[in-house]
């Protein structure tokens, strides 16, 4: 585990899109040092202790949104329980993290992978060296040396560092807020790429639908405090089984439904509650699970 001291001049340069990832890593903190924890994850903790003053910095940039901060972590739970059922049903297994930014699922989840797991980290260049930068441990190889971790520094949407991914295992890739900072295309042949690479397995991942994406790029422009805008709409997720001819919708949930709504605050569950009821905003992020 690494030390909770902050190594010296730790500069944030991120912007734009891939600056949000502090949004669900304080998410995640914020749900460690709440007293009933959703999630509990304490590596989360430690890597929001060695970057001084995100914490306020995010907080004031989220004003406002605890409701929201707080699917995120359901969102990761669920996310969680799926990359673990499929490491549970396929003992010698690949796991493909796109996108995966301050996130400490690999250590999360490590006591869930035997022997016989591949687990891959993939993000920008920057993130991945933002990573090192703060020491983000590495999740301990086995005794036996089957567990293998690594990072690949990388746009998803480039096509060399998925060629060098081995095909031999049944793999899952989950990517949790990526769809939506895709362009369509680019978004569909990432998703049609990743099917014809590996022979078989599962993908995981949220997307939003249009009247979500105009409410968040409104909400973006308001606040001032970013760059970007959200880009990619998926209105029915299992439209994208047309992408390619495996591709097969198992699981779809929404912001209303998701496992573990009820484990929230009550007036958190009685906003969410009225929110629910109103039409522009009945349909909002969905988390979806593939197989092919």
């Amino acid at each position: 585990m690494a030390s909770s001291e902050q190594p010296e001049n730790t500069e944030i340069t991120l912007t734009g899109a891939q600056e949000t990832l502090f949004v669900t890593l304080y998410g995640r903190w914020l749900d460690f040092n709440s007293p009933r924890p959703l999630l509990g994850d304490k590596w989360s903790a430690e890597v929001v202790a060695r970057v001084p003053g995100k914490a306020a910095e995010t907080g004031d940039r989220v004003r406002g949104v605890p409701s929201g901060l707080a699917i995120f972590v359901l969102r990761t739970r669920l996310f969680d329980k799926w990359v673990t059922d499929f490491v549970t049903e396929n003992k010698r297994a690949t796991v493909v993290h796109l996108a995966c930014g301050l996130d400490t699922r690999a250590l999360r989840l490590r006591d869930k992978c035997g022997d016989g797991v591949r687990w891959i980290d993939v993000d920008f260049p920057d993130v991945i060296d933002l990573r090192r930068q703060i020491e983000i441990p590495e999740p301990e190889s086995s005794t036996t040396g089957g567990y293998s971790y690594e990072m690949v520094a990388s746009s998803v949407v480039e096509t060399e560092w998925l060629n060098k991914l081995p095909t031999d295992r049944p793999t899952v890739i989950v990517f949790e807020g990526l769809t939506m900072y895709l362009t369509p295309e680019d978004g569909k042949n990432l998703i049609k790429r990743l099917v014809e690479h590996f022979g078989s397995g599962q993908m995981i991942f949220d997307c939003m639908p249009r009247t979500h994406r105009a409410l968040l790029n409104l909400m973006v422009w308001v606040k001032g405090h970013w760059t970007f805008t959200f880009n990619w709409a998926i209105d029915d997720p299992k439209t994208l089984e047309a992408v390619h001819p495996r591709l097969k919708m198992l699981d779809k949930f929404s912001m209303w439904n998701v496992p573990g709504l009820e484990l929230l605050a009550w007036w958190i569950r009685l906003v969410m509650f009225v929110v629910s009821w109103i039409p522009i905003l009945r349909n909002l992020s969905m988390f979806t699970r593939f197989e092919f």
